[in-house]
């Protein structure tokens, strides 16, 4: 990033409009979000060239992150390298009994209910859309043949595009619930032994517990919508069923998760 796009960058940061944070706890689905303007993120993002299709968000992310650290590390008096040298190199003592604690985090994380039961469902999401979508399509192609000689009054345009809409859900948030369950697992491991005084409600683990649930919300219900139009064998129904599951562990294990305002979307303008 140029000198010039960087000062621009910190100025959208500060304009008024903007709502600092919305992007924290945002699902990144920029196109149907209502806050895209007033975010500082989706603005540098837009005026970047579009990233190639293997390039993950995650990556994308990082790398915007990044230039924001380097930004303020230009503003600012603090010196790495000066703060680097009071720093004694790691032992390999200290490296291995990092290494063996990371494992067993590992371990613990593959074998967690929520995440095993969050990881099973993207499984078998994937696994449905194999399976089911050429006779979605053939069943798709059915309505057609019907509406060419009769009227079809019992399936409305609008109740076409909600199986549209709720297709394109349940295949943005699949595999999303599972991350954002990882990060919130993961970040009360990291609040609890670090000893982090974090506020009881505003934590990165509610936060995340809380984009997880509000996809499970909507995935579920585009399941039903889906199958309304196809009931198929019943997995759709299934898939909705194990989403009400998950939702009753989450809530269980992070039951102040609701309450997290995430920035813009619950009403908060600006973070405490």
């Amino acid at each position: 990033m140029e000198q010039d796009e960087e000062d621009l960058f910190l100025m959208q940061q500060l304009a008024p409009g903007n709502i600092v944070g919305v992007h924290h706890y945002c699902d990144s689905w920029c196109e149907r979000c209502g806050f895209a303007s007033r975010c500082v993120l989706y603005a540098s993002l837009s005026r970047e060239p579009m990233p190639k299709a293997d390039n993950s968000l995650l990556e994308h992310l990082k790398d915007r992150f990044d230039q924001v650290r380097t930004l303020v590390a230009r503003r600012s008096t603090f010196s790495i390298e000066e703060a680097l040298k009071n720093i004694g190199d790691v032992s390999a003592a200290d490296s291995a009994g990092y290494a063996r604690e990371e494992a067993r985090r590992e371990e613990r994380r593959r074998h967690d209910p929520i995440l095993r039961e969050a990881r099973a469902y993207s499984d078998l999401v994937a696994a449905w859309f194999e399976v089911e979508s050429d006779a979605m399509r053939a069943h798709a192609d059915a309505l057609v043949r019907r509406a060419e000689v009769e009227n079809v009054d019992d399936i409305s345009l609008s109740e076409l595009a909600r199986i549209l809409d709720a297709v394109e859900i349940v295949r943005h948030d699949y595999l999303l619930i599972f991350v954002k369950l990882r990060r919130a697992i993961s970040g009360v491991e990291d609040s609890e032994r670090e000893g982090w005084d974090d506020d009881p409600v505003q934590n990165d683990h509610n936060g995340s517990a809380k984009l997880a649930l509000t996809c499970i919300d909507r995935s579920e219900g585009a399941w039903r919508a889906i199958d309304q139009w196809y009931p198929s064998s019943g997995g759709a129904r299934a898939l909705a069923e194990q989403l009400a599951a998950l939702r009753c562990a989450i809530e269980q294990r992070f039951p102040r998760a609701r309450a997290f305002l995430r920035a813009g979307f619950d009403g908060l303008v600006t973070p405490d």
